[in-house]
């Protein structure tokens, strides 16, 4: 996927959902989910590999197997700077280790009023 999912402003939760689309939740250990800048190279969207990864929360949807929410609380996004991000997760079901196939993109942008 390279296009971007969800516009947010700076200062405001960001929420995105991650839904399972195949196995089963309840084998998955552990999940993390991170954030970057992202830019723009030929085209295509790409993670600013130099840049510092923001940790993101994560909870399980209702019902749990569906997936999961990543999220950014509003004092987290007031610190960042307005253009777009990608999102990446590590899901672990047991020693395997799964990255997201793609990274999602979100925008960020300031509001007019602060």
């Amino acid at each position: 996927m390279n296009r971007i999912i969800g516009e947010f402003r700076i200062g405001e939760d960001i929420a995105i959902a991650l839904d399972a689309t195949e196995g089963d939740t309840a084998e998955v250990t552990t999940i993390s989910a991170m954030m970057k800048p992202a830019q723009a190279t030929a085209n295509r969207l790409v993670l600013d590999d130099a840049a510092s990864p923001i940790a993101m929360s994560v909870a399980a949807q209702s019902p749990a197997s569906a997936g999961w929410a990543l999220t950014l609380d509003s004092a987290q996004s007031s610190l960042l700077s307005p253009g777009v991000y990608g999102i990446d997760a590590r899901i672990e079901i047991g020693s395997v280790v799964e990255i997201t196939d793609q990274s999602a993109f979100i925008s960020l942008s300031k509001a007019t009023v602060s």
